[in-house]
């Protein structure tokens, strides 16, 4: 796995968290802040709620197999935000989340492919039989 996959994960999922927080608990500034004025609370507590849930589980999962699941849902996240950002008029924003959505999946891409290329035995203990008594590897 390349060396950087798995800071940038770790960056995706601390800013998963921090902005997802900001619009769960606090959706009025939080959407002032990110410039989602035109979308109502429950709605930017929706996408917080979201947003906080996968950081969160990419965080945790930092040495998780699925990781690069939770880190490709982030990416889609994406564009339920840029839709948000089409509805406020926000077009700049709205092509800023679909760049940010081609970084969020090649980080994905990338965790999904160093965890193909990770031996399968790789990690574990082998027992095999040597005569008549066992040997752990």
């Amino acid at each position: 796995m390349h060396p950087i996959l798995t800071p940038a994960a770790d960056t995706v999922g601390t800013v998963s968290v921090a902005l997802g927080g900001l619009l769960t608990f606090a959706p009025l500034s939080g959407g002032r802040w990110l410039a989602l004025t035109e979308t109502d609370a429950k709605s930017r507590r929706a996408l917080g709620i979201a947003d906080l849930v996968l950081g969160i589980t990419i965080v945790a999962g930092r040495s998780s197999h699925w990781r690069w699941q939770a880190v490709g849902a982030r990416a889609l996240l994406h564009f339920l935000f840029a839709r948000e950002y089409i509805r406020n008029s926000r077009r700049s924003s709205a092509i800023a989340m679909c760049a940010l959505f081609a970084v969020d999946a090649t980080v994905a891409i990338g965790l999904r492919e160093g965890r193909r290329s990770v031996p399968a035995d790789s990690g574990h203990c082998s027992v095999r039989e040597s005569g008549t008594e066992l040997e752990q590897n």
